[in-house]
């Protein structure tokens, strides 16, 4: 069975190459013709989002909704906003629409955006600023993390930069789950950290949709790292949670914001837990002697913490008579 991600069909969509639109391009740039943003939403069952977002890049010379067969009101929350609405099959993530979306748009600029996310007054003019300069390819935009209902206050997840306005002709998204689009610096704009220049991102505003956002990612990213030829390792799995854990709970230091700062640093390492644990099902989930030798020997290593735990329980227990 192929997978859904790749089944492109489905659209009937031809997306040409960065090469054939920067030739058809390259006379408007000499001419000094302005040059217009369209505005890229994807969207399912969001019509309770959508509507900030919408009014937030009202400015825009193009809105672009491609509804994913939606069965609340989102296409038509979209219509009342001016956007206009492409309909396609439902498709689990994101990321390999972004292209077939940017082909049917008009502007040579493309803001990518989701539901749940918000343009501030402050960004808004900086791009249409911003879409003049024609040494640019992209706009790393901070992205500013919202987790049941908190923002964080570490730069790790307050000004998470992403190159989420980019021309067309030069760009192309990767399909990979949560993957970027590679750009060389000197043709990325970084936006300066600031509050008044972001992205305001409602990523995980309950329980449910922290679960859901597991349930459509981890399996599409475990694949995908199939499809690149990668092999399941114990080594290989220890080594890259330990790398989000150092990152989300020493880097990010989610205790300064609280309560929603620990959920939020424990939401994102557990959604890299799952994306292994898919990982490991998805290519078999076999079980192998170099795995089973090396999580002995880490348990070796940790048996004296085990021990040293279990007499500091029992002492608490003791003293506490």
């Amino acid at each position: 069975m192929q997978n859904p991600r790749y089944d492109m069909e489905s659209s009937h969509q031809v997306v040409a190459t960065p090469t054939e639109r920067r030739e058809t391009k390259e006379a408007s740039y000499m001419d000094g013709e302005a040059l217009s943003i369209s505005v890229c939403i994807v969207c399912r069952n969001e019509a309770d989002k959508l509507g900030p977002c919408l009014k937030s890049v009202a400015w825009a010379d193009e809105i672009i909704v491609m509804d994913l067969t939606s069965t609340d009101n989102s296409a038509e929350i979209a219509k009342e906003h001016g956007a206009r609405v492409i309909t396609r099959a439902p498709f689990p993530v994101v990321e390999p629409l972004r292209n077939e979306l940017a082909a049917v748009a008009s502007g040579e600029w493309i803001l990518a955006l989701d539901p749940d996310e918000r343009i501030t007054p402050g960004l808004a003019q900086e791009l249409l600023q911003l879409r003049q300069r024609t040494d640019l390819d992209a706009v790393a935009i901070p992205i500013m993390n919202f987790d049941l209902g908190y923002p964080a206050s570490n730069p790790l997840h307050r000004y998470d930069p992403k190159p989420r306005m980019y021309r067309r002709s030069r760009v192309e998204w990767p399909v990979v789950p949560n993957a970027l689009p590679t750009i060389a610096d000197h043709r990325l704009y970084l936006l300066p950290k600031r509050d008044d220049l972001v992205i305001i991102h409602d990523r995980n505003r309950n329980i449910p949709e922290v679960l859901d956002r597991v349930v459509r990612y981890a399996p599409a990213q475990a694949q995908s790292m199939i499809d690149q030829g990668r092999v399941f390792t114990a080594k290989s799995m220890l080594v890259t949670l330990t790398g989000k854990i150092y990152k989300q709970f020493f880097v990010g230091q989610p205790w300064k914001d609280g309560v929603p700062g620990v959920l939020r640093a424990s939401i994102l390492v557990a959604f890299h837990f799952y994306v292994w644990a898919a990982f490991w099902h998805l290519s078999g989930g076999h079980r192998t002697a170099a795995d089973d030798r090396l999580l002995r020997r880490l348990g070796f290593i940790l048996e004296p913490t085990r021990q040293l735990l279990k007499i500091c329980t029992t002492f608490y227990r003791f003293v506490k008579r």
